[in-house]
């Protein structure tokens, strides 16, 4: 279902994709299953449709202390099934809060999502307007559950 989204999206721009995404999930949607290493990106224009295989990044590193930490996941250009893996500063940390400027909200989907790596680690696949400029970083704040 998010595949066909996304295809959408790629015809119409940010302000279709704010609209088509709108009551999509967030962070706060979780998976039973952990995100493979490798997803498969499927970019569609109007007469041809490249497919191609992205691998996770290095894992973005969390800011902080042992308690809370803020990552910055850059949402500029789009992204199509990438996975992301963040780097946690504590191995007993809760689903984080997401923060991105109104205008974006709505503009991205998290699936996927799973604590790996003891804890220490947090990966999910992203999904976003490719539209959105470069600078435009979606913040997830992860706090030590208690």
């Amino acid at each position: 279902m998010i595949r066909n989204r996304m295809i959408s999206l790629a015809a119409v721009g940010l302000a279709g994709g704010a609209l088509v995404l709108a009551g999509c999930g967030t962070s706060s949607d979780t998976a039973s299953t952990a995100a493979s290493d490798t997803a498969t990106a499927t970019t569609a224009t109007a007469s041809t449709t490249d497919t191609t295989s992205t691998t996770a990044s290095a894992p973005i590193e969390c800011v902080g202390s042992e308690e809370t930490c803020t990552a910055k996941v850059p949402l500029g250009g789009g992204a199509s099934a990438r996975t992301v893996q963040i780097a946690l500063t504590g191995t007993n940390m809760g689903e984080p809060k997401t923060t991105v400027a109104s205008e974006y909200e709505g503009a991205y989907n998290i699936t996927n999502t799973a604590f790996t790596t003891g804890g220490s680690v947090y990966e999910f696949t992203l999904d976003a307007v490719e539209s959105i400029p470069d600078g435009v970083d979606l913040e997830m704040t992860f706090t030590q559950k208690m």
